[in-house]
């Protein structure tokens, strides 16, 4: 008998000697996922994925329908016992693995739903349960059944297009993801002043108040009241290393400076050259205060964390020492040293480096050179999986990384060939987070994950339920930019996925069409109920020095479901990459040019959305012009609303100039009372309470006659909230 392992902790019985799978002996697939409150919207359970985001606070719940069909070779549906098998809710017992007899204890990780008998469907017996959904956390669920009492036969045995069929994915997570506003800084430069190098650095003690250096453009006050935002990304805060690859020498030369943050060399400790004193403590006692001060403002906090990789020099630092890995003389070792098959190998991506000379040279050692990340020298082994190796075009004779199988190969069963390497590693980096949230007192609110793909899909799972029992509410941003299996497979851990189409949100010529085929083409691949973050700036990419312009574009993210976020170079009219790896940068001639109105043109957006539900919420339509159909592809159009119900309709001049007037079609789907009256108000306006239209129209009309809208300004945007009138 052969075994993989394909949930986590989960044994499945793959092929036996003279057993053949077909469809006329026992089979069980076809399995469907659905929210009761929703029956239309039914996911496949073959790979599929739900997401919910609840309000554990508040004690919001929801429910999940789970359908499976069995081919049963004519026995009634009583013979058989058919059960759903899950870890929904059950963070509180994460484990590396668990043993499927294990399950269904009061302290198990997975747990077993007896399936009822629901009818019939093509020849095979249907079978439902309803589980509750109570806790956010990153889940699985597959089913199984057995005839007689006799052995269990899974979901995962039998195959679906030529391939077997694979677990679902349950992300539940806080709906506080859905009124985040983003601001991302480089803590090195975001106050940075010009003419010198590291000595005119900004610290965290820039982002508090009172500012002593005379020099004092940014704050938290800024972010949260300035601009509007309620979230802050911190780009890495660790030390980061002083080693770097140099590939044409084959040896380790000192790093640039500053070097680059997301090559840690000590995942337990801040930076001291992020505090004015120069030390670590000092640094810590400032990242603890900024915390506290920003949690004061409503402002939350995330930090940025490479998993998959860190310097050739990381530390095993202070969680080394907490979890019993490292003993307290020697926090200040290098990994390769102490634990060296923590690391790939740089003989083979697929096992452990034997010793602190077999270390691979840089990250990510699998993608065989399409990235040379040659200061991060650790490339950190959590096991070998379906989908570790390069993409197409390079050498996938072993797997690479568009491979979805589901599976990892390591074997994490104590009583089997347990490889305790990784499980000790998988306990390391589960613990980063919650060592961070005591550092806080609870007050980190997320992290944005650096090259998130990086990691197998069970390793975050278990990652993300452990962090999850310090704290229900800590929210996950993946970095996921690789091709459409690649971020699916991301999308089915995280809260919030960064989008792959950032590169549009900073084009001059930006269309229409251009917009909803993104979104439409993410809404196919992550499914509707999906999170994604939308975006032109970042610390990886170019800007666009048309400050108004790019405000155009956040007027058009915020009126997007998921998440709109700006790099701090945005708002200022930043054109090019902002260096923080190679020099010292500063933005102190952009801040000197601020443009006011473009800042307060960002506080008014985010006010608008945070008031506003409909903006938030899920339900949108694209709006067509009403004489000629089609989009109008210089204007940015889209009807959004909620059950109460809620109208805004979003229209977004997408040039730098001023576009000529247009009516737009309201499709039956927006829900408008025929006979009720309406007034329309600009939320973005001065007064967001004057209303626009000389008189309240009623529903009947609106459909009928479409809406006018008028631009005065160049990029200029307009959120329309219909009012009952009367």
């Amino acid at each position: 008998m052969r075994v993989m392992r394909l949930m986590s902790g989960l044994l499945l019985v793959l092929a036996m000697p003279g057993w053949r799978v077909a469809r006329a002996e026992p089979w069980m697939g076809n399995l469907l996922l659905r929210d009761p409150a929703a029956p239309a919207e039914a996911r496949p359970g073959n790979y599929g994925t739900v997401k919910y985001f609840i309000d554990e606070a508040r004690g919001e719940h929801a429910a999940l329908a789970v359908e499976i069909e069995v081919q049963a070779d004519g026995r009634p549906p009583e013979a058989l016992e058919v059960q759903a098998f899950s870890n929904l809710n059950r963070r509180d017992h994460a484990k590396v693995w668990e043993s499927p007899e294990a399950a269904g204890g009061p302290g198990s990780y997975y747990m077993t739903y007896p399936m009822a008998p629901a009818g019939t469907h093509g020849g095979n017996l249907v079978y439902r349960a309803e589980l509750p959904v109570e806790r956010t956390g990153a889940y699985r669920l597959t089913a199984r059944f057995r005839a007689d009492g006799g052995p269990w036969r899974w979901h995962n045995d039998f195959e679906a297009g030529a391939m077997r069929q694979r677990d679902a994915a349950i992300v539940v997570s806080p709906r506080k993801v859905l009124d985040l506003a983003l601001y991302e800084a480089a803590p090195f430069v975001v106050e940075a002043q010009s003419g010198g190098g590291e000595d005119r650095r900004s610290t965290l003690e820039d982002f508090l108040e009172p500012d002593a250096d005379g020099f004092d453009p940014f704050s938290l006050d800024l972010v949260r009241g300035g601009l509007g935002f309620n979230a802050l990304w911190l780009m890495p805060v660790f030390p980061n290393t002083r080693e770097r690859w140099d590939p044409d020498q084959r040896r380790w030369l000192p790093n640039a400076s500053p070097g680059s943050p997301y090559a840690a060399r000590d995942y337990w400790s801040v930076d001291p050259r992020l505090s004015e004193a120069g030390t670590a403590a000092a640094a810590m006692d400032q990242f603890r205060r900024l915390v506290q001060a920003a949690d004061e403002k409503g402002l939350d906090v995330f930090i940025d964390v490479a998993f998959n990789h860190a310097g050739h020099d990381v530390v095993m630092g202070q969680g080394g020492v907490e979890l019993g890995l490292a003993a307290p003389s020697e926090a200040e070792r290098p990994v390769r040293e102490l634990r060296p098959a923590w690391a790939t190998s740089g003989r083979d991506y697929r096992a452990h480096a034997s010793g602190p000379e077999d270390l691979a040279p840089f990250a990510p050692a699998d993608r065989l050179g399409e990235h040379r990340w040659l200061d991060a020298g650790m490339d950190w082994y959590f096991g070998d999986y379906a989908a570790l190796g390069p993409k197409p075009g390079a050498d996938t004779t072993r797997g690479g990384a568009l491979d979805e199988r589901d599976l990892l190969y390591t074997d994490l069963d104590p009583a089997g060939g347990h490889d305790s390497s990784v499980e000790d590693l998988w306990h390391y980096f589960a613990h980063i987070l919650p060592y961070w949230l005591d550092r806080t007192n609870g007050g980190l609110d997320g992290i944005r994950a650096d090259f998130a793909q990086g990691l197998p899909p069970q390793a975050w799972e278990y990652i993300i339920n452990t962090t999850r029992q310090r704290r229900w509410d800590f929210v996950f941003l993946a970095e996921a930019l690789d091709p459409d299996p690649v971020r699916y497979r991301v999308n089915r851990q995280f809260d919030l996925i960064t989008t792959v189409d950032h590169w549009l949100y900073r084009r001059s010529d930006l269309t229409m069409g251009q917009l909803v085929a993104s979104l439409e083409g993410e809404a196919r691949l992550y499914g509707a109920a999906a999170a994604v973050m939308h975006n032109g700036t970042s610390h990886d990419e170019e800007g666009n020095g048309d400050a108004w312009l790019m405000t155009a574009r956040h007027a058009v993210a915020a009126a997007l479901y998921g998440v709109p976020m700006v790099y701090m170079g945005q708002p200022l009219g930043v054109a090019g990459k902002v260096d923080f790896q190679n020099s010292w940068a500063n933005l102190e001639a952009a801040w000197n040019h601020a443009d006011p109105d473009v800042l307060a043109m960002y506080r008014r957006i985010n006010a608008a959305r945070a008031r506003s539900p409909a903006l938030r919420g899920r339900a949108r339509h694209f709006l067509t012009r009403q004489s000629a159909g089609g989009f109008r592809e210089d204007i940015f159009s889209a009807a959004r609303w909620t059950e109460e119900p809620e109208v805004v309709l979003a229209f977004v001049n997408l040039r730098n100039q001023v576009v000529a007037p247009e009516t737009f079609a309201i499709p039956d789907a927006v829900p408008l009372d025929p006979a009720g009256r309406y007034q329309a108000f600009n939320l973005l306006a001065n007064d967001p309470d004057t209303p626009l239209w000389p008189q309240a129209r009623s529903g009947a009309d609106i459909r009928r006659d479409g809406v006018f809208v008028r631009f005065s300004l160049p990029n200029e945007a307009q959120y329309l909230q219909l009012r009952r009138a009367g």
